[in-house]
């Protein structure tokens, strides 16, 4: 909740409610990222189409958020300090939409991968996909408890996610080089599938890269300035091609 006494109760009320679905649409995100790589992990044809058709849940809960926002303002013209509470809010919301479409896009990549069975998932997807999820529910969890130092944390391990986003690229592409040249394969589906999994992969690098977005803004509310210092890096191969 915000700090500091407010003239008007009223305000703390819409405050409380705009965070509230905030938290809520949170927790959609997460689990239609986790939805998403279960149905990625499994082929599961049925749970990928279940995650594509719950995308516009996110994009109305956005859309609500920024209503509640400008109703607020509008209203109550709040002051610098609770006007970043609301300014944050707002874009927290547009990275958790962002989150949610690559979750539908790893859905809708699903559906073709599962038409080729014989092209194996790297073996770190898994991993990858799990410390995703993990660092969406850590800046969540930092944003319920307005706790900067689990937003720093989040901030300082978006490096971990780089990492095993290099990994797995150089799986797919050792094993997509691997069989080309061993077997002579050069079977459109099978390079097809091998392409949906490397964007997957950037998919969910981009999810990292949201929920650290979403930490700079936590840390922003809290303070009231943005950090300036650069992002600590990860895998070199992924610094590279930025």
């Amino acid at each position: 909740m915000v700090q500091g006494e407010h003239i008007v109760s009223s305000f703390d009320n819409d405050l409380a409610q705009l965070e509230r679905r905030v938290l809520e649409m949170g927790g959609l995100a997460e689990s239609q990222l986790q939805g998403a790589m279960d149905a990625l992990l499994k082929r599961d044809i049925e749970a990928a189409e279940r995650i594509i058709a719950r995308d516009p849940e996110l994009d109305e809960c956005e859309r609500k958020i920024e209503a509640g926002a400008l109703s607020i303002i509008a209203r109550r013209q709040p002051m610098a300090n609770d006007l970043r509470y609301v300014f944050g809010n707002v874009k927290i919301a547009g990275s958790l939409e962002r989150i949610g479409d690559y979750a539908k896009n790893i859905a809708k990549r699903t559906l073709i991968l599962a038409r080729h069975p014989s092209i194996a998932l790297p073996p770190d997807m898994g991993a990858l996909g799990a410390a995703a999820r993990s660092t969406v529910r850590n800046v969540m969890d930092s944003f319920t408890t307005r706790d900067a130092n689990k937003a720093e944390m989040v901030w300082q391990h978006d490096q971990e996610i780089d990492d095993l986003v290099g990994r797995v690229m150089r799986q797919v592409m050792t094993r997509m080089s691997t069989e080309m040249i061993k077997e002579g394969k050069k079977d459109s589906g099978d390079i097809e599938s091998w392409t949906h999994l490397l964007f997957i992969t950037k998919n969910l690098e981009r999810v990292g890269d949201h929920a650290t977005n979403i930490a700079e803004v936590i840390q922003f509310q809290l303070s009231g300035g943005w950090k300036t210092t650069p992002r600590p890096k990860g895998d070199e191969m992924q610094s590279a091609a930025r």
